[in-house]
């Protein structure tokens, strides 16, 4: 058998042709694989039936927190494609890295299509909606997070120093695990509340699909952290873990602050106090897999969420797909 072309993550030729066998990262490809089978187009969800929910069944609170929920993953999900495709395609240079940063690009703006076409056909406040990440402070406050996570980077893209690889890992750990495996896991918890009481299905049924998309995107992301962490051991000083650390703890609060303020009264069945449990449960979960200590020790509040999230384990991507929504299969 062939050997690995010796090359690393890094610092490749950019406009190198993709050769991507013999893989030295199978973990990525194999991540692509499973990518292809996960194709989906909002248009194949039906909202009529959300849209009389929407007249007829809603409460205002409840319209309300669902405009909340709209007016974060909207531009979140378009802040997310921006930030793979000039933050990180150029300085990791590994083809089977790269294809997967090509096709999650497209999944993320197959995303922020899926929430303008849900936006377009609910009757929401469609001009206080996509207002929201500018006028409400605590949405407002998530976003400058993470464009802070972009704009540390973009000053000083240099993969030379130890610092410059920190702050490419601080973007890392920003976008795959705080956005994508804490943030977006907190709002996918208050819209998948709707479905257990029998509430807008349809929505739920495209949150279900950018759920799946996501937790693969999560997956990969610690993969790519962990491989990075190995190649670069030298930027893993206790200080650095000390500021991840920091960067997760900071995320929660400004996400239990957020739920705070999307229920300020407990609606179909979720308080905020819960959500916030919830949201302590997954970060405990996200640290460990970066090799962290766990900060809260909460159990988890929400124990219906856990048959929501049925992909893989992510060690298991080499012997089990997620065979609920594939290209060729029928969707629930």
């Amino acid at each position: 058998m062939a050997e690995a072309p010796a090359r690393s993550l890094l610092g490749g030729d950019p406009l190198a042709a993709v050769e991507l066998f013999p893989l030295r990262y199978p973990w990525a490809y194999a991540h692509v694989q499973q990518a292809k089978h996960n194709t989906w187009f909002p248009e194949e969800v039906p909202l009529h039936d959300d849209v009389r929910d929407w007249h007829e069944r809603l409460s205002d609170e409840e319209r309300r927190a669902v405009e909340m929920f709209l007016g974060f993953f909207n531009p979140m999900e378009s802040l997310v494609t921006t930030n793979l495709l000039l933050s990180l395609y150029r300085p990791i240079t590994a083809p089977e890295v790269r294809l997967y940063l090509a096709r999650q690009a497209w999944e993320e703006a197959n995303h922020t299509m899926a929430f303008e076409y849900v936006i377009k056909t609910l009757p929401v406040d469609r001009a206080r909606v996509f207002a929201l990440h500018t006028d409400h402070p605590d949405v407002a406050a998530k976003e400058a997070f993470q464009r802070r996570l972009i704009e540390g980077w973009l000053v000083e893209p240099d993969i030379s120093t130890v610092e410059g690889v920190q702050r490419l890992c601080h973007n890392l750990i920003g976008f795959f695990v705080v956005l994508e495996g804490i943030f977006f896991y907190s709002g996918f918890a208050l819209a998948l509340a709707f479905r257990q009481r029998n509430l807008l299905r349809g929505l739920c049924s495209i949150v279900d699909w950018v759920l799946k998309d996501e937790s693969l995107h999560l997956s990969f992301g610690i993969h790519l952290i962990t491989t990075l962490l190995e190649e670069h051991p030298e930027i893993m000083t206790p200080a650095f873990a000390q500021t991840v650390q920091q960067l997760i703890l900071e995320a929660v609060e400004l996400e239990e602050r957020y739920n705070r303020a999307v229920l300020p009264q407990p609606i179909i069945g979720l308080s905020a106090d819960a959500l916030n449990g919830y949201v302590r449960y997954v970060a405990d979960r996200r640290l460990e897999e970066l090799g962290l200590p766990a900060a809260f020790g909460n159990p988890n509040p929400l124990k219906w969420m856990a048959t929501q999230l049925d992909v893989p384990e992510l060690v298991n991507f080499f012997e089990a797909r997620n065979v609920h929504y594939e290209v060729g299969r029928e969707r629930s």
